[in-house]
């Protein structure tokens, strides 16, 4: 395993509700239709506590330990395992799977740190088949990390710099990581992927608007692995023309894009 950090298939974060309640501007929760993607355990419902009914939120995430805890913790709500492949968190699962099914349309779709982990192919893939999801007048609301953000602007207490750096400072001890010993090679990488419209940071290693042979869908991967996807505020707009795109949210470093079925 090449994986360059602790991980496991249970979340502990429970500020999504929190964040997507803010950038979508309170709306009304009670009633609507929610979708998960990318839930795991189920953090959202967690965090919203009586603003969602455990009757209308379903979840839909990579990782089958992950939908059964969440599943057990609320027997209401709906969780959906879907096996589809993903170098860090499901490299196992089958390539190009569709979302699944859910049998019905959706007032409010969300994703936290889902697109954060995807080659800029499979963003446009996935966030399309979402879209295809929604009820008339649903919403749609995705986070991404932007390369040249300072994490530090929505957190006094983090250390300057962006979150290309914390990973590579993160990552600079390890036995594997030899292309970042020194200071000057963390700088080297950071203002690559400030240049870049869009990256994804591997382990230690840059990768510049790759083609298809560093898609998710194309590699094996490892769980656990450190596999981080950046995008240009600008950059997004343009994918998403019809969307609206909003800065973070204090005390996260995520962006937002918005879309809607009017």
């Amino acid at each position: 395993m090449s994986g360059a950090f602790t991980w496991s298939p249970i979340s502990t974060r429970v500020s999504q509700f929190a964040y997507f309640d803010q950038v979508l501007d309170r709306p009304v929760w009670s009633g609507r239709k929610v979708l998960d993607f990318g839930g795991n355990v189920g953090g959202l419902l967690a965090g919203a506590g009586s603003n969602i009914e455990h009757a209308d939120y379903w979840c839909i995430d990579l990782n089958r330990a992950a939908v059964e805890e969440g599943q057990r913790r609320y027997p209401r709500a709906h969780f959906m395992h879907y096996d589809r492949h993903s170098s860090q968190f499901n490299p196992g699962g089958v390539r190009h799977l569709p979302i699944p099914d859910c049998g019905l349309k959706f007032d409010i779709i969300l994703a936290f740190s889902v697109f954060t982990h995807a080659h800029q192919t499979e963003v446009n893939e996935l966030v399309h088949q979402l879209q295809s999801m929604l009820a008339p007048g649903g919403v749609l609301a995705f986070t991404f990390c932007d390369a040249r953000y300072d994490r530090a602007l929505s957190s006094p207490d983090v250390p300057s710099g962006s979150d290309v750096r914390k990973i590579l400072e993160k990552l600079k001890d390890k036995p594997s990581a030899r292309e970042i010993r020194q200071t000057r090679d963390i700088d080297e990488i950071v203002e690559q992927a400030r240049q870049a419209n869009w990256c994804i940071l591997i382990d230690e290693k840059l990768h510049v608007e790759p083609g298809p042979e560093i898609c998710n869908q194309e590699r094996a991967g490892a769980p656990g692995e450190s596999y981080n996807s950046y995008f240009t505020v600008d950059y997004m707009a343009s994918l998403f023309p019809e969307g609206t795109v909003l800065a973070p949210v204090s005390p996260e470093w995520q962006h937002c894009c918005i879309l809607r079925n009017e």
